[in-house]
């Protein structure tokens, strides 16, 4: 019997006793329906919400539902105990309602009544409740606390659910079909997500997240990034005493991840802290690159790399925050973050190199390779309200960000028909920037309101790389001058912003701009070259909002600006494999990209149904490309201002409570584009990519759920690269222990395939490179979390310094 075949019966068989065990779960159990009827007219109110919650732990609700078109609810599946029902309602004011269920049946409520506006009833205890899903004209929120399920999951997991935003069988994101968009913490940017998003977003816990902002559409107050959006998450501050969580993950293709956090409060002072870490042991790859040159006389005819790569993996990333209230108006925060780690590979390999005459060379290749990117910052807010105005606000914010991207590369080519090659390329970068800036919020009367703000961020980066190489094992290293260099670059900008915001009637019209300066020195140790630029942009911003119906509607056009990092400036040449070599351009330019979209978004009920249409061009664009020489065979990558892209996306959202029990999302877009190389004639490219994500969870009872989730995702096309289609698929269990404060959950993930082939393809008029990568693709995964503590009170959250003006600042994999 062949291992599919095993795996399908284990998979039946488990399937099996999990409804068995659900049987045996609901056994006993009580039911709580009723009916809410409006208390002026008598009539049933339909899609009124109502929450259960179990009066020994009122800060979460157990189960929630809807009231059908009849305005009855059911509970079913309860316990005996004490609870209390909470019920709202658009329009009317919020009602809770005590009772006990003491044995095994139906316990019918009596007709629930609420009040229209904000009318008072005896009974009736106002509370701030809040539904799945929140839309308002910028942004659309995902209440991770209304979530049962969310707290045995994490970032990556509920993100998978949150509009707008799709996640591959990988881990990599997009925000509205872009994968250009910025992860915020609590307002800021944070070093955790700032170079590795990926890992840190499959780490970052649930149980710590209070909800998941979305801007599709940034206002100027934002740094001009990408067309994409911003993820803002924003965690759990809710804590009198202490509270936090202790979380683990372990996967058997060799995936793990540990993470803890803690959070207090003693009268004015507030801090939470948290660290994470993970990464794979000894994850095995296959992999295979062959290289067809299509000119004529080419150096040869055919060269296949072939071999086995082996991948050790670390990364970490923690955050730790203070919170001071100098008063009901006033608060400081001063807070650090850490992120990096390090990835390790060792490859071997077999070089098959085929020529006219006929003959092949086969040549043996070892590269072992190690990267290192710690990072850490720190930071401090001061915020002051205003008691004449809650939403009047000023704040000055200021961080301190020191990283270093580190390449170590060591190889050694035995090849026949040449001399052996030992090659050592070592890279030291350091990475420093420095962001001071300063807010200030100012409403007015009939719904009108100005901000305004100015921002400055210094950038210091450079980069120490030198080449080694050598003929025979016996003989010194030499140094290779041409690949050794110190790279200085440093980069102002200075930027300020306005916006102007009114209302008429339903419409909500949002005018702004910023102005952001920028300049840009670079130089050479060798005095070989030198990289001045000075460039002003003004980045206009225009919104409408307005309702129709039960609809939002959002109109947007906006300008986009970014720039290139260290890692795309540095000149440092990775060529130890000869014919295979890359390299950063220092002479990049920023990239512009003009946007325009139009959304609706409509709220009814347990559904929240949203669709974007977005439409982008740049003439400017930053890609990476590579060409080939015929004459030595050398294929050769870098990065240029070589894109005119023309691309419009089609996002659309579904997120829908088909019962009491179960919940069902699904986000998916299509992207068309066509891109033009400007430095080729003729060389364009036009196609579809996409996504989408299938996510449902049904909650059996309040301490076991079952889930499952499918996806693809197809990057959208260049002029010169095909990615493949990633097709992703799992399932998984939940149960809760011992009061809820230990979750154990069990995933099995795309569990009809053991490996997987990954194949991109780079074509040019002149050659074609295909890639095959196989990598491990099914996994058993087993998670354990135990949270502890209790909240009751608010911190203050809206702080933080945000930089998301950086090209592959979001960036992240393994």
């Amino acid at each position: 019997m062949n291992s599919k075949t095993n795996v399908r019966q284990l998979f039946l068989f488990v399937s099996l006793q999990l409804l068995a065990l659900a049987g045996f779960a609901q056994a006993g159990k009580s039911s709580i329906t009723g009916f809410v009827k409006d208390s002026s007219s008598g009539k049933t109110l339909q899609y009124a919400t109502v929450e259960l919650f179990a009066a020994a732990q009122p800060a979460n609700p157990i189960k929630s539902t809807y009231t059908n078109d009849k305005g009855r609810f059911t509970f079913s599946g309860i316990d005996t105990g004490r609870y209390f029902v909470t019920l709202t309602h658009t329009g009317f004011a919020e009602r809770q309602e005590r009772l006990e269920v003491t044995a095994a049946g139906a316990t019918e409520l009596k007709d629930l009544l609420l009040a229209p506006g904000g009318k008072d009833l005896q009974g009736v205890v106002v509370r701030s409740r809040k539904p799945l899903i929140e839309q308002s004209d910028d942004k659309v929120a995902y209440n991770v606390s209304a979530d049962p399920v969310a707290k045995t999951e994490t970032a990556i997991d509920i993100l998978r659910k949150t509009p707008f935003v799709a996640v591959d069988g990988d881990g990599n994101v997009t925000v509205n079909g872009q994968s250009n968009f910025k992860v915020l913490l609590n307002g800021r940017e944070t070093a955790m997500f700032a170079q590795n998003v990926k890992e840190a977003l499959k780490g970052f816990p649930g149980a710590l997240i209070q909800k998941i902002e979305v801007i599709t559409s940034p206002s100027a107050k934002y740094d001009a990034e990408g067309v994409g959006g911003i993820i803002n998450i924003v965690t759990q501050k809710k804590v009198v005493g202490y509270n936090g969580s202790l979380n683990t993950w372990y996967s058997t293709n060799g995936w793990w991840n540990a993470n803890a956090n803690f959070s207090a409060k003693y009268g004015k002072i507030g801090f939470t802290m948290y660290y994470g870490s993970g990464g794979g042991i000894d994850v095995p790859f296959l992999n295979r690159t062959t290289t067809t040159p299509f000119v004529q006389n080419p150096a040869f005819t055919k060269r296949e790399l072939y071999g086995k790569r082996t991948m050790n993996n670390f990364w970490n990333f923690g955050n730790f925050e203070l919170n001071y209230e100098l008063d009901t108006l006033n608060t400081i925060s001063v807070y650090g973050n850490i992120s990096g780690g390090n990835n390790r590979n060792i490859t071997d390999q077999t070089i098959t190199t085929s020529y006219a005459g006929g003959r092949d060379s086969v040549s043996l290749y070892d590269l072992t390779s190690r990267n290192e990117y710690p990072t850490k910052s720190v930071g401090a807010d001061y915020v002051r309200k205003f008691s004449s105005n809650k939403e009047r606000e000023f704040s000055l914010r200021s961080n301190a960000e020191f990283g270093n991207s580190n390449t170590f590369l060591n190889s050694v080519q035995d090849n026949p028909v040449t001399d052996d090659r030992y090659v050592i390329n070592n890279s030291e970068a350091v990475n420093r920037q420095y962001t001071v800036q300063a807010d200030y919020v100012h409403p007015m009367k009939n719904n009108q309101k100005l901000e305004g703000g100015i921002k400055t961020i210094l950038r210091r980066a450079s980069s120490d790389f030198e080449s080694l190489d050598r003929s025979t094992p016996v003989e010194a290293y030499k140094l290779n001058p041409a690949n050794t260099d110190f790279f200085n670059y440093d980069q102002e900008v200075y930027s300020a912003y306005a916006t102007y915001s009114f209302k008429v009637k339903k419409t909500t019209f949002r005018l702004g701009g910023r102005f952001e300066h920028t300049n840009i020195d670079g130089d050479f140790a060798s005095g070989s070259m030198r990289v001045t630029q000075s460039y002003s942009n003004w980045l206009p911003n225009v919104q409408v909002s307005t309702k129709a119906g039960a609809t939002n509607l959002v109109f947007n056009f906006s300008q986009r600006i970014q720039r290139p990092f260290i890692w795309n400036l540095n000149p440092f040449k990775n060529n130890n494999d000869l014919r295979n070599i890359s390299y950063g351009n220092p002479n990049l330019q920023p990239q512009l990209i003009h946007s325009l979209s139009a959304q609706a978004r409509l709220s009814k009920g347990g559904t929240f149904f949203g669709l974007t249409l977005n439409g982008t061009y740049s003439d400017n664009m930053i890609v990476q490309y590579s060409t080939f020489d015929a004459a030595s065979g050398i294929t050769s990558t870098t990065s240029g201002n070589l894109g005119i892209e023309t691309g419009l996306n089609l996002s659309g959202n579904i997120n829908a409570k088909i019962s009491e029990k179960w919940n069902v999302s699904l986000n998916g877009n299509v992207r068309y584009a066509q891109v033009k190389n400007k430095a080729m004639k003729g060389q364009q490219s036009s196609g579809y990519g996409g996504n989408a994500n299938l996510n449902t969870t049904y909650q059996f009872s309040k301490k076991f759920n079952v889930s499952g989730y499918w996806g693809y995702f197809r990057q959208p096309v260049t002029f010169q690269t095909q990615y493949p289609m990633n097709l992703w698929y799992g399932l998984g269990v939940g149960y809760k222990l011992f009061n809820e404060k230990i979750n154990v959950n069990l995933g099995l993930a795309s569990f009809l395939e053991k490996r997987r082939d990954w194949v991109t393809i780079t074509k040019d008029p002149a050659f074609e490179t295909r890639s095959v990568s196989n990598a491990p693709f099914r996994g058993l995964s087993v998670a354990v979390s135990w949270n502890f503590g209790k909240m009751t009170e608010n911190v203050s959250k809206k702080k933080g310094v945000s930089n998301d003006d950086l090209v592959g600042g979001s960036g992240g994999g393994r």
